[in-house]
């Protein structure tokens, strides 16, 4: 027995291990840095930490995090309330890059103590830590520089000696020097600015003069306010020659500033107006006052993610915060828009109240996704974001979560190195998919009550998910509970602590206007066992005739019915009536219904009628309709009959819901034989609607002020090129040459701002060498990031295999065309396209050292192997991965989670294209050689030979694959 509980406590504490031990925590931090921003130097640096201790228990020791740069161990002290015990030397951990303090004896137990660590060091040109990035000044033709911060999540150690885990928040002060050239910026206000070496009592000017090779008198010393309590990972300032501008102070109560580089201040106007406006939105949303005295929004060249929400000083690419209108597209322009509502919201989940471990990302970047929704919907309330980003949000989570390499919402991390695979879809758009469906569910009203007395309950600390759960179950009873008396911690625990989601299958008993459900969990390559899971389903149904007002109240499926036995639900349509659940979305599931009912349904969406079903119901209808059929769960005679109806929809979400599902039989297809079939189908499909928004014939965008009238025609339009609709690319083309030909084509564009990336991307793969170095010398003197950007992908549309070659290469190479930022978007985009795929497979499986060099955060390198391997069709393919993946697994190992998933899809395709590629393109064929659209029993109607023939491929192909590529180039 006594050996058992040894055994038991060494893997609780191995299991562990990686997190602080917790006997000290920080109270306040003073930081002194100064750093000198010249190359010439390699960008030195010198830094003291004056830390505040508190001790929670008795030690002789002090661990904290250190990376990166070195500590001046002889310099390293301890001050307490009497006598301190000494330090006796220092050890670091480089796995874990914990700093650990060895002391002569205890530290006294709930005693203060002042630790001061001295440090110094070079910055490095990476994207995280405390970074140096570069860019050219187009006014006056010169290279600046800039010192930048990216902490989250675990960088802050690259940055200073700190208890760099988010459950140690504690107060912080900075003191930066820096040239009096530049201007620095932090979390909280300047409070004043000195002359004096600020670090002379440990870093005396003789010492850092001889690094930095410079007068004292260059150098100015930067004091800023103390801030709020803080976890490590919010810290942040800007070292730059930026300029700035400030937002009206009648749109907030906080002092707004937006910062960009001098020559790209012109293209802040719209952040500066819209940012302090949705902070004002969230004040009386949350109800609880954004704390700080001021907020700065800044614009960084080089910037790993779109933005992140430091306190009081949120950082962005220049694509989330600058917009240009002359040069900007509308799509950009609600891009800046969802990026400053997410980070906002962030002021108050994440930064207000902090989740304890990474484990509860959710919490964070959940809220903060739903959120944008919330922000975007106040302040441009024509775009009706609600209902957009919840489709898109919906869609990506019921596309990864249907994998078994998913993961659950509220994950176990185990190992710091595998936070970052967690920023991904499940964390940011499931968990913002749940929030909604807990909003929807509560009210609104119940739901906002509940967040702020959260939020006021867990203020400038940290919290867990049953923290919330604990608000919202306590508001909903005061307001008079749930139904079925369950508390919402039972219902979120199903959706947050699982992995996946359900499918419901529905068959109705057409004799008593009753049905039955059962719910199992969704999986892509289907289940290999049962795995019993089981959800509290909230069932939104609606009946033909009733109406969406006319919906019935909302019910639930409870975790373990529809398991075991069939679980019964009454409704009230009639048996020519359809019965139409999720028709809101208000979950993440897939709905299969008995043939009777689907025939119902598509008799509908395919008759004059089809509005009849509201738009979010059109959009799940078709959703599940392909995935069904592509898990053979579902004739794709129903499938494609229903898709039919596009060529009369009107509306964005529905078709682009369509098209996104036939996305993925193309993906399939595009290096088959019959992709041409696969193309003739789309054509008939979109031909009428692509002519009816406008196209590119008409060289304009027809309705540009309606944001999804807008995307209805760049939509349609990058399809009908890619589909050869007859004259598109011909446009493309013909716009193409004639910005060639004009005599100042960087400051005269005809190609309509929202047309450009396809039309860039039509006219450098029809093209030749002559149209690439075009788009490439464009964007070399294009001052506007989300110009830039558009040229960035199109440069990856050559299908010259030198070309592809070279961007690659620079994609590696430092100092070259294509910014570190860019990196893994450009290698990205290569692979995406049918030549590329072959170019960028052999320059990651030769080069991966390099690539893997370039690329500093786990989940960029995962990014490119999902991009790659989401393209296999064949077993050839995917072995040959596997077996370059077993002999260069130490590259791959912060990135494992995004891997093992690229398998899975890679296994998907390959197990898709076997069982149904024939069998899809047959009806693919034979839908494009009709004249009129077909009825359901047309699709059904085959003569018995053919049936014949489907059921013998059904049987064969699992043995003998539909299609076999050569890969070789």
């Amino acid at each position: 027995m006594g050996r058992c509980i040894i055994l038991l406590l060494a893997v609780q504490l191995a299991s562990t291990s990686y997190l602080l031990p917790g006997d000290v925590a920080p109270k306040h931090y003073d930081l002194r840095l100064a750093f000198d921003v010249d190359p010439k130097t390699n960008y030195s640096f010198f830094g003291v930490a004056d830390i505040l201790l508190n001790v929670k228990s008795a030690t002789s020791k002090i661990v904290l995090h250190a990376q990166d740069f070195t500590v001046a161990e002889d310099k390293v002290t301890l001050l307490g309330p009497s006598d301190a015990p000494s330090v006796l030397g220092l050890e670091l951990n480089d796995t874990y890059n914990f700093l650990t303090i060895n002391l002569e004896s205890n530290l006294a137990e709930g005693a203060d103590y002042l630790l001061r660590i001295p440090f110094y060091g070079n910055l490095q040109t990476g994207l995280d830590g405390v970074y140096i990035s570069t860019y050219v000044n187009k006014k006056i033709k010169a290279k600046e520089y800039l010192i930048a911060t990216q902490f989250e999540a675990t960088y802050a150690r690259k940055g200073f000696p700190c208890f760099d885990e988010p459950l140690y928040k504690a107060t912080f002060r900075l003191n930066i020097g820096h040239h009096r050239d530049y201007t620095a910026v932090s979390n909280m206000p300047l409070f004043n600015s000195s002359n004096e070496n600020a670090l002379e009592n440990v870093w005396p000017w003789e010492k850092i003069g001889k690094k930095f090779k410079n007068d004292i008198s260059h150098f100015v010393w930067d004091q800023f306010e103390n801030s709020v309590p803080m976890s490590t990972y919010l810290v942040a300032f800007v070292v730059s020659k930026f300029a700035h501008v400030e937002s009206p102070p009648r749109l907030s109560n906080t002092k707004f500033r937006i910062w960009a580089r001098e020559d790209a201040i012109d293209q802040t106007a719209y952040a500066a107006n819209i940012g302090p406006r949705v902070l004002s939105h969230f004040e009386r949303w949350f109800n609880v006052s954004f704390p700080l005295p001021k907020q700065d929004m800044i614009a960084i060249p080089d910037f790993s993610a779109g933005a992140m929400e430091n306190w009081g000083l949120v950082t962005y690419r220049e694509t989330a915060l600058l917009y240009d209108g002359a040069q900007s597209s509308f799509l950009n322009k609600e891009r800046v828009a969802e990026v400053i509502a997410h980070e906002l919201a962030h002021q108050w989940f994440g930064n207000l109240v902090t989740m304890k471990w990474w484990s509860d990302l959710w919490l964070n970047e959940g809220f903060a996704t739903f959120a944008a929704s919330v922000g975007v919907d106040a302040v441009e309330p024509a775009w009706h974001a609600d209902r957009g980003y919840a489709v898109d949000n919906v869609l990506s989570v019921l596309s990864l979560d249907a994998l078994e390499s998913s993961h659950p919402v509220s994950v176990q991390i185990d190992d710091p190195k595998r936070i970052s695979e967690i920023f991904d879809e499940i964390s940011y758009r499931k968990g913002s998919t749940i929030i909604r469906m807990m909003v929807m569910f509560l009210g609104d009203a119940v739901f906002r009550e509940a967040i702020h007395n959260y939020l006021v309950k867990h203020s400038y600390s940290n919290a867990e998910q049953d923290d919330l759960w604990n608000e919202l179950t306590a508001a909903s009873e005061r307001h008079g509970g749930l139904t079925r008396n369950v508390t919402v911690k039972e219902i979120m625990d199903t959706w947050t602590t699982q992995t996946g989601y359900p499918l419901l299958t529905v068959t109705r008993d057409y004799g008593d206007k009753s049905l039955t459900i059962s719910q199992k969990r969704y999986l892509a390559l289907g289940a290999r066992s049962p795995s019993g899971a089981s959800w509290w389903v909230p069932l939104s149904v609606l009946c033909r005739g009733e109406g969406v007002q006319g919906s019935r109240p909302l019910q639930w499926l409870a975790a373990g019915e529809g398991v075991a036995a069939l679980h019964r639900f009454e409704h009230g349509a009639a048996p020519h009536q359809w019965v139409l659940f999720n028709q809101d979305m208000i979950a993440p599931y897939r709905v299969n219904y008995d043939p009777q009912n689907w025939q119902l349904l598509v008799d509908t969406m395919t008759g004059a009628q089809y509005t009849e079903v509201p738009v979010l119901g059109r959009v799940q209808l078709l959703s599940d309709a392909f995935e069904l059929a592509w898990t053979n769960q579902l004739d794709y005679s129903t499938a494609l009959q229903l898709v039919s109806y596009l060529q009369r929809e009107t509306e964005y979400l529905p078709l682009s819901t369509g098209l996104r599902a036939l996305s993925r039989v193309e993906n399939v297809l595009k290096r088959s034989p019959d992709y041409g079939a696969f193309q003739k189908f789309v054509r008939r499909l979109i031909g009428e609607t692509y002519n009816r928004v406008g196209g590119l014939a008409t060289g304009k965008i027809n309705n540009g002020d309606d944001l999804n009238s807008v995307k209805m025609q760049v939509m349609t339009s990058a399809w009908a090129c890619r589909m050869k609709v007859p004259g598109c690319e011909e446009n493309a083309i013909a716009l193409f040459d004639k910005w060639m030909n004009s005599p100042r084509p960087d400051e005269e564009n005809p190609i309509p701002l929202d047309l450009r990336r396809t039309v860039y991307c039509v006219a450098v793969a029809r093209g030749s060498v002559r149209e690439w170095r075009f788009a490439l010398e464009r964007r070399r003197a294009s001052n506007v990031a989300a110009a830039r950007d558009q040229l960035l992908h199109a440069l990856a549309c050559s299908r010259d295999v030198w070309i592809l070659a070279q961007y690659l290469e620079w994609a590696v190479t430092e100092g070259s065309e294509v910014r570190r930022q860019d990196a893994a978007a450009v290698v990205a985009a290569v692979a995406r396209s049918a030549n590329g795929l072959y170019v960028a497979r052999d320059f990651l499986y030769g080069r991966i050292a390099d690539v893997h060099a370039a690329f500093s955060q786990g989940r960029r390198l995962g990014y490119i192997f999902k991009t790659l391997l989401d393209q296999f069709t064949t077993q050839k393919e995917l072995d040959e991965f596997l077996a370059w993946r077993e002999v260069n697994a130490k590259y791959l190992e912060e990135s494992s989670l995004a891997v093992d998933q690229a398998v899975e899809r890679a296994r998907v395709n390959i197990d898709w294209l076997s069982r149904n590629g024939r069998h899809v393109v047959a009806r693919l064929r034979e839908f494009s050689s009709q004249r009129r659209v077909p009825t359901l029993d047309s699709w059904q109607a085959q003569p018995a030979f053919m049936q014949s023939i489907f059921a013998i491929h059904n049987i064969s192909s699992h043995r003998l694959p539909a299609y076999k590529y050569n890969i070789g180039m």
